[in-house]
């Protein structure tokens, strides 16, 4: 077995003993422990999000994950935030070394792990190269969240076709109140399930403005790291806000799944069932 990495100044043919090795030498995303120190990962930044502090200061996020698919969340504080803003993009492999490990204990947690990483004043991160990966789709099905298979506790990500996207509205006595912002929309997947999704806040706006360039197109898009909120017992007594700025939008994902809801709903609007402006 051989992996052949395209550079920018070349190409780098690897052989299998060479990948087994640079393999070994990271410790794997399911043993960091908080009590143990010295941990070194390869993984890739699939998530950037910036938490407000008072003063216009800001806690950065992000959504870490490795080539199976398996995630878990990075704090960096302020005192480095502004540096790692600029040098990480996502979709970035990297290495890091001398990183801390803490249990997460939020309410509502952007990942499945229990733990999350923080970034140290000795934390050294490195670019890597990136490799072939393998994920198991973390996706969640809409009938599993209407019979209440999903934990709530853990924010979700979904795919289907957009549509009754509703006005944006501020619903704050101050109209000026950016947090008083809500935009309504319902998203359908494969089998027609549909369900109710709520934007607010800082995440209402951009979805309205991003929403808006696709006017008279269909949108399929993923939503990803939204919160469901089930209000009362029963399928239709819930619906998928928005959780802070770690949730987001992804229009248009390479997936398959995507390309099996474009293809249902391209059948829709031959068949007069759904119009090519309503998505």
């Amino acid at each position: 077995m051989s992996l052949l990495l395209n550079l920018d100044d070349g190409t780098l043919l690897l052989s299998g003993p060479d990948i087994e090795k640079i393999f070994k030498s990271f410790h794997h995303l399911a043993s960091l422990d908080p009590t143990i120190t010295g941990w070194y990962v390869r993984l890739k930044v699939v998530r950037c999000f910036r938490r407000p502090l008072p003063a216009a200061q800001k806690i950065l996020g992000l959504i870490l994950s490795n080539e199976h698919g398996m995630m878990i969340e990075a704090v960096i504080g302020k005192k480095f935030s502004a540096y790692y803003d600029v040098v990480l993009e996502q979709g970035d492999w990297v290495t890091i070394m001398n990183f801390g490990v803490i249990l997460n204990s939020e309410l509502i947690r952007a990942t499945d792990h229990k733990f999350k990483t923080v970034f140290l004043e000795s934390t050294v991160l490195r670019p890597a190269l990136g490799i072939p990966a393998n994920p198991v789709s973390s996706l969640v099905s809409f009938s599993d969240i209407m019979v209440d298979k999903v934990d709530t506790s853990v924010l979700v990500g979904v795919v289907g076709a957009i549509h009754e996207v509703g006005d944006l509205e501020n619903v704050s006595r101050n109209r000026h109140n950016i947090d008083g912002l809500r935009l309504t929309f319902k998203l359908k997947d494969r089998d027609g399930l549909l369900l109710e999704c709520v934007a607010t806040q800082c995440e209402a706006l951009d979805f309205e403005r991003n929403y808006r360039q696709y006017t008279g197109v269909v949108v399929v898009a993923v939503l990803g790291w939204w919160k469901v909120d089930r209000f009362f017992d029963g399928p239709r007594n819930l619906r998928l806000c928005t959780h802070g700025p770690v949730s987001t939008v992804f229009p248009d994902p390479n997936i398959l799944e995507a390309l099996e809801i474009e293809e249902m709903v391209a059948r829709n609007v031959e068949n007069g069932g759904m119009n090519a402006t309503t998505v």
